[in-house]
């Protein structure tokens, strides 16, 4: 059986400082899918978000969270949790 989407399930999806100014708002709605990951998430939102903030997030190291828990690129997402893509941090 493919992947589908489920009804209206969603999940949220939260940018931070630099990703924020990439993706030109600091929230987007994403359709939830069946066996997803973060992964796949940021494969679905490639052609629906700008370009570069799409690179950014494939190629810069970025943190992620899910309902406020670090997570990894592979972790299985749920209808309704709230994913964090967060830049890098600096500083002493």
């Amino acid at each position: 059986m493919a992947n589908q989407v489920t009804g209206n399930a969603m999940i949220k999806v939260l940018f931070f400082a630099r990703l924020a100014e990439l993706a030109h708002t600091d929230s987007y709605n994403a359709d939830y899918r069946d066996a997803m990951t973060v992964r796949v998430l940021l494969d679905d939102m490639d052609g629906k978000l700008p370009q570069a903030l799409i690179d950014y997030l494939k190629y810069d190291v970025s943190m992620i969270s899910i309902n406020k828990v670090m997570a990894d690129w592979d972790d299985s997402l749920e209808d309704s949790d709230e994913i964090a893509f967060l830049p890098p941090f600096s500083g002493g």
